[in-house]
C-alpha cells in the first residue's frame, strides 16, 4: 500500500531556489572576440553548456531534498503464509544459569560441560525463531516480577538481541510463574486473531499457584484461544520425572503445575529435556504444530529515500567533472 512522501526537515526545501544558480552566466564563461558574427555555430559546445548546467542544478536539488529527509511513513504490506503468534516466556531465575546436569540417558545428548541451561535454551530458541519466517514473536522474562522484553513483532534483529541479552547477569532470587503466565495471557488480550496463537514457557522448576491465579490463567487461555507449550529443563535426578506416572503422594511444585496444565480446556503439552538436542527436538515439534494459515496487514518503518538523493547528487558531480576535464584538455 502506497503514500505520499513525507519530509523530516520540510523547512530545507526552501533552499531550492538555490537550485538555479548554475543558469547564471559567469564572466569566465564570456571570450571577447571582435566580430561575434564571424565565430562559427557550435553545436557540440551548446548541447555540453546545456548538460553542464542541468548536471549542476540536478546536484544542487538533490542535496537539498536529502537533507530535507525525504521517505515514506505509514506503508503496510499483507503478509500471508503459515505461521503463528507465539509468546516466548522464560524463567530468569539464578538456577536457569546453573549448569545443566547430567541425567540424560543418551551419551550422545548430553550437555556440554560447563553449559548452562539459560544457555542450552536460547540456542535452542535462536535457532527456532531464525526458521519461522511469518510468525510474530513476544518474548517476556519472569522471576521475582514478569518483564516484556520485546511485544510482538516480526522484526527476527530484536528479537535475537532479546534472547542474547538473557546472557548478561546472574539471574532474579525468585520464580514467581504465576505473574508470568498472567503478564503473557494478558498480552493477547485486544489482539485481533489473524492465527494461531501460543505461549511457549521454558522453565527449569514449577510454582505453587494459588486459586485466583489459576482461575485467571484458565480464563485467559480460553478466551484467547492460547495453547500453552511447557518445556521442561529437568536437572538431572534432583527433579522430578514429569512423564513418569505421578503419584497422588507427589506433591513438588513441578508435578502440582503439569496436573494444573493438563486440567485445562485448551491445548497443552509438556516437553521435558535435559539435553540440547532434546530441547531443539521440543522447538522442532511446536514449529510443527504451529503451522496455521495467517494472514495480516504489517506497518513497515519509515522509508528514508535520502541516499537516493545522494546518490543522484553524485553522479552528477561525477559527470560535472568529466565535462571539466574535457574543457580543460581541449583547451590546453
Amino acid at each position: 500500500m502506497s503514500t505520499p512522501p513525507d519530509f523530516l526537515y520540510p523547512w530545507a526545501l526552501a533552499l531550492l531556489p538555490l537550485a538555479a544558480l548554475p543558469l547564471l552566466r559567469r564572466s569566465i564563461d564570456m571570450l571577447p572576440y571582435s566580430y561575434v558574427a564571424w565565430l562559427p555555430r557550435d553545436r557540440a559546445g551548446g548541447v555540453v553548456a546545456f548538460v553542464w548546467r542541468a548536471a549542476a542544478m540536478l546536484a544542487l536539488a538533490a542535496v537539498i531534498v536529502g537533507l530535507a529527509g525525504p521517505g515514506f511513513s505509514g506503508e503496510q504490506k499483507r503478509i500471508t503464509g503459515a505461521g503463528a503468534e507465539i509468546l516466548i516466556l522464560m524463567d530468569g531465575s539464578g538456577s536457569m544459569y546453573a549448569p545443566m546436569g547430567t541425567g540424560s540417558a543418551n551419551v550422545a545428548d548430553a550437555p556440554t560441560a560447563g553449559e548452562t541451561k539459560n544457555q542450552m535454551a536460547r540456542d535452542a530458541i535462536s535457532a527456532f525463531v531464525a526458521q519461522r519466517v511469518n510468525d510474530r514473536f513476544a518474548f517476556m522474562l519472569f522471576g521475582t516480577h514478569p518483564m516484556l522484553a520485546v511485544p510482538f513483532t516480526r522484526n527476527r534483529t530484536v528479537i535475537d538481541a532479546a534472547i542474547n541479552a538473557t546472557a548478561v547477569g546472574r539471574g532474579m532470587p525468585d520464580t514467581l510463574l504465576d505473574r508470568g503466565i498472567q503478564s503473557a495471557v494478558e498480552l493477547f488480550d485486544g489482539r485481533a486473531r489473524t492465527s494461531s496463537r501460543a505461549i511457549v514457557l521454558v522453565s527449569d522448576g514449577g510454582a505453587l499457584l494459588d486459586n485466583v491465579a489459576r482461575e485467571r490463567i484458565r480464563a485467559g487461555l480460553a478466551r484467547n484461544g492460547v495453547a500453552l507449550y511447557f518445556i521442561y529443563l529437568r536437572s538431572g535426578v534432583y527433579s522430578p520425572d514429569l512423564h513418569a506416572r505421578l503419584a497422588a503422594s507427589d506433591h513438588s511444585p513441578e508435578a502440582e503445575l503439569h496436573r494444573y496444565f493438563l486440567s485445562m480446556p485448551t491445548p497443552y503439552r509438556l516437553y521435558q529435556a535435559d539435553s540440547p538436542q532434546q530441547v531443539a527436538r521440543a522447538m522442532t515439534d511446536i514449529a510443527r504444530n504451529e503451522n496455521a494459515p495467517v494472514s495480516f496487514v504489517e506497518r513497515l518503518p519509515r522509508q528514508d529515500g535520502s541516499a537516493w538523493c545522494f546518490a543522484t547528487a553524485l553522479l552528477c558531480c561525477v559527470l560535472l567533472l568529466c565535462i571539466w576535464f574535457v574543457q580543460k584538455r581541449s583547451l590546453s
